[in-house]
């Protein structure tokens, strides 16, 4: 019994979210009294992590409104080639069925090399995530040393609203939404413009690829 407390008292630090208002404004000193740092950009451009499990805060903020998609122009440059060769050994398929992954392993897919929150301080830009997480953190959000698992349990499953995390909530969306896996020449040159400018990049693209038309935005 006490083991199983001490595990209850785990999980609740580990998915302890501290919203924190205007926090992309403050500085190194402010993040860390809050519990978070700058670290290794996350596949949708964000750097604010948190100190223990190293999730990413703007991330675990759009998981946590129960919002999953992407746009694959607007994925950061350490990420976006990667992103597009991974996504296209899926065999798409509609919101509710498993979405085959085609790749190499006995029972499971292979782990995949992906840049991740340890490119800060590794030798390795990269390191070996497994299938299934590296799909999460594109499609869901970068949740750092946190686990993602499969609510159907299909090893070859590449759903996105069957990866889980103890950030989601019980029932995923209905669809992936945006889901965009092709390259556009317009995106992408808006993207290299805008990228360097945050102000600009955050209200027009970041907050369309995170809380896309017609969803509710929660208030930062």
């Amino acid at each position: 019994m006490a083991n199983l407390h001490r595990s209850e008292k785990k999980l609740l630090e580990t998915v302890n979210f501290r919203f924190v208002p205007k926090i992309d404004q403050l500085d190194d000193i402010a993040l860390d009294n809050h519990g978070y740092y700058h670290g290794f950009v996350c596949p949708h451009g964000h750097t604010i992590r948190d100190n223990i499990n190293n999730w990413c805060y703007h991330c675990v903020h759009k998981i946590q409104s129960n919002i999953c998609g992407f746009d694959i122009n607007y994925l950061h440059v350490e990420y976006k080639s990667k992103y597009q060769k991974l996504w296209k050994k899926i065999t798409v398929g509609a919101p509710g069925d498993c979405w085959t992954i085609n790749a190499p392993g006995p029972y499971a897919p292979r782990r995949v090399c992906m840049p991740s929150y340890r490119s800060a301080y590794s030798h390795q830009k990269s390191e070996n995530l497994s299938f299934h997480k590296a799909l999460y953190n594109c499609a869901w959000g970068d949740v750092g040393g946190m686990i993602v698992t499969r609510t159907c349990g299909n090893p070859r499953c590449g759903n996105p609203l069957h990866l889980v995390s103890s950030w989601n909530r019980a029932i995923p969306p209905e669809s992936v939404h945006p889901f965009e896996l092709t390259f556009e020449a317009e995106k992408l040159m808006a993207y290299g413009k805008n990228k360097e400018q945050p102000l600009v990049f955050n209200q027009v693209f970041r907050n369309t690829i995170t809380f896309p038309k017609d969803t509710e935005i929660p208030d930062e």
